[in-house]
């Protein structure tokens, strides 16, 4: 995986602990109330520390927000890369991303967490950089794990198709959020085979033999 190293740093060893409590009672309210009430008031009152540390520790709202997302992204990274490096190339390790897809598209608070921030990254030209390197190595990560099963293709050839991977497992994720009892199961059969489908038919085009 040296290839696809994480994108975010994690910023919790470079907290003190004051710091890293105000961070986890953020995270805490976030997921609780919603980004209307993620107020340094709101913050200080959860970890029961003075608003002024907040803005000692983090500078703004845009720096505490930026260290949340680098926070929570990086923990959901290692797990991604840690899952998928455990399991043998091939046909293994398809059926691991697609798990993984569906155990997160199934994350509610998660994802909720994740949806509350994405409006508000967008408006924002100091956060939207973050959101834009974690796709892109959601998308590497894909193909990478996509190329396990393709070996002839390097794995940047199937960044069209890890794209479409990325997009469908949040497009599912959303509509979980409307409906927590949705089952997503056999939709992500139905994508895994139209992809390995995919894949053989373009390992036939490569073969000088077929």
């Amino acid at each position: 995986m040296a290839r696809y190293e994480i994108p975010i740093e994690d910023p919790t060893p470079h907290l003190s602990p004051t710091a890293a409590r105000i961070l986890e009672a953020a995270k805490r309210v976030l997921a609780r109330d919603g980004f209307r009430a993620l107020t340094f008031a709101n913050i200080a009152e959860e970890a029961a520390e003075n608003p002024a540390l907040i803005r000692y520790h983090f500078g703004s709202k845009a720096g505490l927000i930026a260290t949340l997302i680098d926070s929570v992204m990086y923990l959901e990274s290692l797990e991604l890369i840690e899952e998928l490096a455990s399991v043998p190339p091939g046909g293994e390790r398809l059926r691991a991303l697609f798990r993984l897809h569906q155990t997160y598209a199934k994350d509610l608070d998660g994802y909720q967490m994740f949806y509350e921030l994405v409006p508000h990254i967008l408006r924002d030209a100091e956060l939207r950089p973050h959101l834009g390197a974690l796709f892109d190595w959601y998308r590497k990560l894909d193909a990478w794990a996509l190329g396990a099963q393709a070996s002839t293709e390097h794995p940047s050839q199937l960044e069209p198709l890890a794209l479409l991977t990325v997009a469908i497992a949040d497009g599912v994720a959303l509509q979980v959020q409307v409906d927590p009892e949705l089952d997503v199961g056999p939709a992500f059969e139905v994508w895994r085979q139209l992809i390995l489908d995919y894949l053989d038919g373009r390992a036939s085009d490569q073969d000088p033999k077929a």
